[in-house]
């Protein structure tokens, strides 16, 4: 494991050590790394809120962003989610993500890889199942999902027909709410959209992280990461 990751997961280990228990709620399984403009987020049946930096969001908590704005989540394993602009998901698991429901927008994903269950996206039409790998799952507003892929191999599924495609590196797949699937070489325009994203939210960043000690002071935690 790189030193960065390292050091994150120890850096979320403080701070969920030094919150206050949350009764009858999941642990956290993220925290909001990068926010540009507006960003809000809410447990289930719960009112929306403006999420902050440095937030922790819990299993069942949900994330949007609004117009020309953008969110980077970093999950407990270092893997990331990276939000475009009017996006909406749900984020399940306990002390690690197990899936994330996209609702609509565009959603970049760095995936650590895994020995056993993997991790799941799914929407309205479709399922794309990941061991560990880089790219994006784009979610139209016809029903009609777009996942293109840097780098790895995630097994696409149509939820309505029960079809499913293997998507590679340079490949991109289409899903339809008609049932249909397929897989392509990926063009300019779809390798733009997920080096946009990417750009939107820079290489380099520092987090700062405030906690109360066992000794009861107020101490500042400041990381400094590559995305």
């Amino acid at each position: 494991m790189k030193k960065r990751n390292v050091i994150l997961l120890v850096a979320l280990f403080v701070v969920s050590a030094s919150l206050a228990f949350r009764a009858a709620e999941p642990s956290n399984v993220a925290l909001f790394w990068i926010i540009k403009n507006d960003v809000q987020k809410k447990p289930a049946e719960h009112s929306w809120e403006n999420a902050k930096k440095g937030e922790l969001i819990y299993g069942g908590d949900f994330v949007r962003t609004q117009k020309e704005s953008f969110a980077l989540i970093k999950f407990n394993d270092a893997s990331t989610l990276r939000l475009g602009p009017n996006s909406e998901v749900q984020v399940y698991g306990e002390n690690n993500p197990s899936s994330t429901n996209i609702t609509s927008g565009d959603v970049g994903f760095t995936m650590t890889k895994r020995k056993t269950k993997p991790f799941e996206f799914t929407t309205p039409t479709s399922v794309a199942s990941i061991r560990g790998t880089q790219g994006m799952l784009g979610v139209q507003m016809d029903g009609t999902d777009f996942l293109t892929i840097v780098e790895g191999l995630v097994r696409f599924s149509n939820k309505l027909s029960n079809k499913t495609v293997d998507v590679g590196a340079g490949q991109t797949g289409e899903s339809s709410k008609d049932g249909s699937i397929s897989v392509r070489e990926s063009t300019q325009n779809d390798l733009k959209r997920v080096t946009d994203l990417n750009n939107q939210l820079g290489q380099k960043h520092e987090m700062k992280i405030q906690f109360r000690g066992s000794d009861g002071q107020l101490h500042e935690l400041i990381i400094e990461t590559q995305q």
